[in-house]
């Protein structure tokens, strides 16, 4: 961080999220997403710094067991579900200069 005359923060910010991806040949894939910006703030205030997403589709079934398994009434017993969540990584940074004081 560099501090300007008139106590504001310049600061290069770089936030990464890793996570486990897709499975090739049994050893697992990195899928990272990263965000770099440039921020010049006040001293004290707060920095939001957003863009990282986050989509998740899955598929399930709720099922009454043995019932959901029969064959002509099965369907009644049973019902597919579908979610689709999204999600927004955040991060909040606040810097504050600490000021040295000298004592003899």
């Amino acid at each position: 961080p560099q501090i300007t005359p008139d106590d504001r923060i310049i600061m290069d910010l770089s936030v990464n999220k890793d996570a486990i991806g897709e499975v090739y040949a049994g050893i697992p894939s990195i899928d990272t997403r990263e965000v770099q910006t440039q921020v010049l703030v006040n001293n004290g205030d707060t920095v939001v710094l957003g863009g990282i997403y986050e989509s998740a589709i899955t598929n399930g079934v709720d099922k009454v067991p043995f019932l959901a398994d029969l064959p002509l009434i099965g369907s009644l017993f049973r019902h597919s579900l579908e979610r689709d969540e999204k999600a927004e990584l955040l991060i909040f940074v606040t810097p504050k200069i600490l000021k040295e004081t000298m004592s003899f």
